[in-house]
C-alpha cells in the first residue's frame, strides 16, 4: 500500500477548479475605485499561492468585481463570451486603467504639486508603476 503524500497536498485536476484549503488568502475586490495595476498584481499572487489554472483566472477574478467593474464585466462576457486571462487584462487596462501616453518622462512631468511633498512622491511613485521601463537615471 502506497502512503499518501504529505498534506497539505493539491490534487492534480486538469480541468476542474482547484482550490487548496491550505492557503487562507482574502482575495479583494475591485470597483474601479482603487489602483487596478495593484488590484490585479493581487490577483496574480493570490493565482500563484493557490496554484489557479489558466482557465480559473478570469472565472474567478470574474466573482469578486463588484460595482461597475461587474457591470462591465458581465456585458464583456455576453458580448465575447470566455477570455483568456491576458486578454482579460488587456481590457481591464483599457477599460479602467490610466491614461499614459508613450512618453514616460512627459507624463511625470506634468504632475501637479498640490499639497505636500510626501503626498507628490507618494503619487509619483504610483505613476512610477504604470509607465513602464525607465532607468535609474530617469528615475531620479
Amino acid at each position: 500500500m502506497a502512503t499518501p503524500p504529505p498534506l497539505p497536498y493539491l490534487p492534480l485536476v486538469p480541468e476542474g477548479i482547484v482550490m487548496p484549503l491550505y492557503h487562507k488568502l482574502a482575495f479583494l475586490t475591485y470597483d474601479n475605485k482603487e489602483d487596478l495595476l495593484g488590484w490585479l498584481k493581487k490577483c496574480e499572487q493570490s493565482f500563484r499561492a493557490q496554484q489557479t489554472s489558466q482557465v480559473d483566472k478570469v472565472w474567478l477574478t470574474s466573482n469578486h468585481l463588484t460595482g461597475p467593474a461587474q457591470q462591465w464585466y458581465i456585458v464583456l462576457e455576453r458580448d465575447f463570451g470566455a477570455l483568456e486571462w491576458e486578454e482579460f487584462k488587456r481590457l481591464c487596462h483599457q477599460c479602467f486603467g490610466l491614461v499614459i501616453s508613450t512618453n514616460h518622462l512627459v507624463d511625470l512631468a506634468h504632475m501637479c504639486f498640490t499639497s505636500s511633498v510626501e503626498a507628490y512622491l507618494d503619487t509619483f511613485q504610483a505613476w512610477l508603476v504604470h509607465v513602464g521601463h525607465l532607468t535609474p537615471y530617469q528615475q531620479v
